[in-house]
């Protein structure tokens, strides 16, 4: 009797990208597409730019801008560091090794006498 074989993805591990920027990117372009699409309709309701609606324009400029630009930032970095560095601005930056502690007030090591 002779063994079944089944083919096994060995790729589990694998960023997924679609034109080299990752889901939460897309989404967040998305989301800002929306926002100007409801903006453009209320802000700018019988504009046009080249023949088209205002509204569809500031999309089309946001996807046009957005997405080269987001290529170029995130060339060479690593997997989720859209997230990583809005999580870092987000936080007090409280951490540093250089600033002066306030409540230190004597030496921290004491030589024995």
């Amino acid at each position: 009797m002779a063994l079944r074989v089944s083919p096994v993805s060995r790729n589990l591990a694998m960023k997924v990208t679609f034109m080299f920027l990752e889901l939460e990117d897309m989404l967040g372009l998305g989301l800002l597409c929306a926002v100007a699409m409801v903006g453009g309709n209320f802000l700018f309701s019988d504009r046009y730019v080249f023949g088209i609606p205002m509204n569809w324009f500031l999309v089309l400029t946001i996807l046009c801008v957005g997405i080269p630009s987001l290529m170029l930032f995130k060339y060479g970095k690593p997997r989720k560091y859209m997230a990583d560095l809005l999580l870092w601005h987000g936080k007090p930056q409280t951490y540093c090794a250089h600033a002066r502690d306030t409540k230190l007030d004597g030496p921290y090591l004491q030589e024995e006498q």
